[in-house]
């Protein structure tokens, strides 16, 4: 058995909470960038009317349901 003082026993507990919660912040902050990506996934944007529109058809190029131009495939940035 461990002999610890009163300070050594609070300062031990204090640490494995704080471990504990940043553990679960952590993986929290995980779980919505994946989210926030995914969602962003189907996202694309006209380059001709700048309507942003979710194409889930899979087609090579799609077109603005807006303005009926056909649209590049590209990434959207997250910012």
């Amino acid at each position: 058995m461990f002999r610890l003082q009163l300070h050594q026993i609070i300062f031990v507990y204090a640490g494995l909470c704080l471990g504990i919660i940043l553990l679960a912040a952590w993986f929290h902050n995980m779980r919505r960038t994946r989210r926030d990506r995914a969602a962003l996934h189907d996202l694309m944007k006209c380059g001709l009317c700048a309507f942003e529109f979710r194409d889930e058809t899979g087609a090579a190029i799609p077109r603005c349901p807006n303005c009926n131009a056909l649209v590049e495939r590209r990434r959207l940035s997250r910012l």
